[in-house]
């Protein structure tokens, strides 16, 4: 994939961000008519022999056989990244609204942040730690909209579920591609997840609702989750090698915007005082953890990093495997943010 220039890079961020926007509101479509473990694995099998095509048609270097270790390393990103935090975006969005789950996506950058503190040791400044602080704020505003314990939303919780299995996806890898290539990662975590995941959904198959497979709606949004979710994993650390993760980061607050102005026009779906108040909170929390690494990279040329995975499978996430070199989250993060989890 050629270097892009900054222009390019930024018009790729935002087209990136824009097109996990729509995850949340285009999955109810297909969850209408196929289970989420299903739903998952029909994408997962798509997106891998997709990849596996765009790796071989990349040369013998990118296809030879990886080390043990790092058969091993895929195996614990495809079940972080496919089995889990793709598979549970899914039922979260299948049991809860899709303006609540495009809302709570947004934390994903802040979680990795404390991730990376927690994992690798990294420190948070004051106004990092204030970062995280007001967006967790932001998502039980959200979940706690309605007061009442009784009408709590399941999906609310298994989104934010999703959201810490793509956090060790992305910390996890961080060490994982400073040596193995963003194109082999993301294949190898897809392959490996999918490996795991069909079994899964086979066994399952009989406890779910009866799946209708003759629906065009479902298989129109499936093929666009797939091919067009593991395009823009491919894009988007192309763009984060050019631009680095934390300005590349900032795009991504377009996502919940997205994903609620959809999900009102395409579903219906009701935005209120609290979705509305709860976004603006998680987004300044955003705002406050990457804003002095954002200065810091605005000032450096030539910024090189490697971005998270995902939905791998870094799986659209919301799921891939950031560009070549030891990636950072800008600054003092580590390992560049997600997306959402059904990216």
């Amino acid at each position: 994939m050629p270097r892009l220039s900054q222009t390019r890079a930024y018009v790729a961020l935002l087209l990136i961000a824009a097109l996990w926007g729509t995850f949340p509101a285009t999955s109810k479509l297909a969850l209408d008519d196929l289970p989420p473990t299903l739903l998952t694995a029909l994408r997962a099998i798509v997106a891998s022999a997709f990849l596996v095509v765009l790796l071989l048609r990349s040369g013998a270097d990118a296809v030879r056989a990886p080390a043990p270790e790092t058969v091993r390393a895929f195996f614990v990103l495809g079940v972080a990244g496919v089995v889990l935090s793709m598979h549970i975006a899914y039922w979260g969005i299948y049991t809860t609204t899709a303006a609540n789950a495009a809302i709570l996506q947004a934390a994903s950058p802040v979680m990795i942040a404390l991730g990376a503190r927690l994992y690798l040791g990294e420190r948070l400044r004051r106004t990092q730690q204030a970062g995280v602080a007001l967006s967790a704020l932001g998502v039980l505003v959200v979940v706690l909209a309605e007061l009442a314990p009784s009408e709590w939303r399941l999906g609310d919780f298994l989104t934010l579920l999703g959201l810490t299995a793509w956090t060790v996806y992305t910390v996890y890898g961080k060490r994982l591609i400073a040596t193995v290539p963003p194109a082999v990662a993301t294949t190898g975590a897809y392959v490996c997840g999918t490996l795991l995941l069909v079994p899964l959904a086979v066994v399952t198959l009989p406890l779910m609702p009866r799946p209708r497979l003759a629906s065009p709606i479902a298989w129109a949004v499936l093929l666009y989750h797939a091919i067009l979710g593991a395009i823009a994993h491919l894009w988007w650390y192309a763009a984060v090698e050019r631009v680095g993760p934390s300005r590349a980061a900032i795009f991504l607050n377009v996502t919940p915007l997205v994903g609620m102005a959809l999900a009102a026009a395409l579903l219906g779906e009701p935005i209120g005082p609290w979705q509305i108040g709860g976004v603006a909170l998680v987004m300044g929390g955003v705002a406050l953890t990457t804003r002095r690494a954002t200065r810091r990279s605005s000032t450096a040329t030539g910024d090189s990093a490697a971005g998270p995975s995902s939905g791998a499978p870094r799986l659209g996430g919301k799921l891939g495997g950031p560009s070549s070199g030891a990636p950072r989250l800008g600054g003092e993060l580590g390992g560049s943010p997600r997306p959402p989890q059904c990216s």
